[in-house]
């Protein structure tokens, strides 16, 4: 049974969705002001993960993102850039599902954009009007009364007694400060600032604020309570405390019954900015180290709620890990099968396997621990393949379990070699591997880099340990 970390209720709860096999998930997207930073992508790489076990466990996942196109920094970098609103955001719409794309992360179902969804915003703002929970001060913009909510502050772990009426007064920007608790902004007026960023509304002309977009945006793809909601944690506060708000205080019934949040990534052991000169998008990091891959396996096999510190070694030790895997199923694609009728050794090997990655994930999606056990079944594979006891079967076995696995990582098969080698092919490539081997032995070293020399002529490198030889197509 799945058991998940509920950061509404700080404890590890059995997963049953509303719908059985069904799973409504809602995941905070991109602000499309800019370039997503690694932090942003470390989030979005987690829901694909979560979303990605959930289908390995047979659910049909309804997933949704947002689109922020809409709010201070967009409407500010569009004046900046001195072009249309829709212009300035399409570039950062479209550069941030390539990053997807490199990362294998796969398109959420359904893109919420926030300028496609105003007339769900307004209806949504003139509910909590009517039932008291907001209203339109003299600056013209609607505020959500926060102490008409009394459980405001209870998800986010803040004190109730510091929640005065009036103690903070009113916040009408996007974002505030963590130690604020205030009445915050559903319809920002018009003003100057925001040029001809507008829409009429029954308070005047303005646009959304931040938070009503991701409950109006949710509300209308899964309903008014749904499964799972992910995110960083930066956004526990202010951002998901007032969704849970303004959406509970709309529709009176439980907003979320599942929520996950993704732990911070440091750089260097600190935190990212521009000033620091540690603030990595997806093509800075992939100047140094190619392999896009290497990034998702960084972060996948980290668990998701312990924070990450990003360093450049510690993302080509990733990329060394991640080549080893590559190379073993490229060495098993390769292997000179022999004749078997049954394998008990491999069918254990992958019933553990299966077993075990299932158990980890299934405790809180202990992806350490997953990956520590594809290690070890790769171990035990490696160690039949050198005593020659793996069969046509037994392959066809273990590339099939691996490929049920890499349903979930993404990260298996993404760099292997594609090459198809015959019968004939791979008995030359062994046979000569372990000629090379018997001159080894025999401390014959010319003659066996001569053979090292015809093998990398039929495009085969040969890896030396100090347990085996390997070799892998280039």
């Amino acid at each position: 049974m799945l058991k998940l970390f509920n950061t509404a209720t700080h404890q590890e709860e059995e997963f049953r969705s509303i719908v059985a096999k069904e799973v409504g998930m809602y995941c905070c997207g991109p602000t499309v002001y800019n370039f997503a930073h690694i932090g942003n992508l470390s989030a979005y790489l987690f829901n694909d993960f979560l979303k990605r076990y959930l289908t390995y466990l047979g659910y049909n996942v309804n997933d949704v993102m947002n689109f922020t196109d809409v709010d201070d920094k967009t409407i500010k970098g569009s004046q900046v850039a001195k072009i249309p609103l829709a212009e300035f955001t399409k570039k950062f719409e479209v550069a941030i599902l390539d990053d997807f794309k490199k990362l294998n992360i796969k398109e959420p179902r359904t893109i919420s954009k926030a300028t496609d969804h105003i007339k769900e915003m307004q209806e949504l703002i003139k509910t909590l009007i009517d039932k008291g929970h907001a209203y339109q001060a003299e600056d013209g913009c609607v505020y959500f009364k926060i102490a008409s909510f009394p459980e405001y502050g209870v998800f986010a772990g803040i004190n109730k007694r510091e929640l005065k009426v009036g103690a903070c007064g009113r916040v009408n920007t996007d974002e505030y400060s963590k130690g604020n608790a205030c009445d915050f902004v559903l319809w920002k007026a018009w003003d100057e600032a925001d040029g001809d960023v507008f829409w009429d509304s029954p308070w005047g002309k303005g646009r959304p604020g931040w938070h009503i977009e991701c409950s109006a945006m949710s509300i209308k793809e899964l309903g008014p309570t749904f499964d799972i909601h992910t995110g960083g944690v930066d956004l526990i506060f202010p951002h998901h405390q007032n969704e849970i708000a303004q959406s509970e205080g709309a529709t009176g019934q439980k907003f979320v019954n599942y929520w996950l949040h993704r732990n911070f990534l440091k750089v260097n052991d600190t935190k990212m900015s521009k000033s620091l000169g540690n603030f990595y998008v997806l093509s800075d990091i992939l100047q140094k180290v190619p392999d896009p891959m290497a990034f998702r396996y960084f972060i996948l096999t980290n668990h998701y709620r312990q924070p990450l510190n990003f360093t450049f070694e510690a993302l080509k030790s990733a990329e060394t890990s991640l080549n080893k895997i590559h190379n073993f199923v490229t060495r098993l694609q390769n292997t000179v099968s022999v004749d078997e009728t049954s394998n008990e050794a491999v069918d254990k090997a992958i019933d553990e396997a299966r077993q075990t990655f299932k158990n980890s994930l299934d405790n809180d999606l202990n992806s350490p621990l997953a990956i520590a056990s594809l290690f070890e079944f790769m171990g035990k594979i490696n160690k039949l393949i050198d005593e020659e006891k793996i069969g046509d079967q037994s392959k066809e076995n273990i590339l099939k379990v691996l490929k049920e696995i890499d349903a979930v990582w993404g990260f298996i098969f993404s760099e292997v070699s594609k090459i198809e080698l015959t019968r004939e092919q791979k008995t030359q490539i062994e046979t000569l591997v372990k000629e090379r081997e018997s001159y080894r032995q025999n401390k014959e070293w010319a003659k066996a880099d001569g053979i090292k020399k015809q093998l990398a002529d039929l495009g085969v490198i040969v890896t030396d340990t100090s347990k085996e030889t390997s070799w892998t197509i280039l």
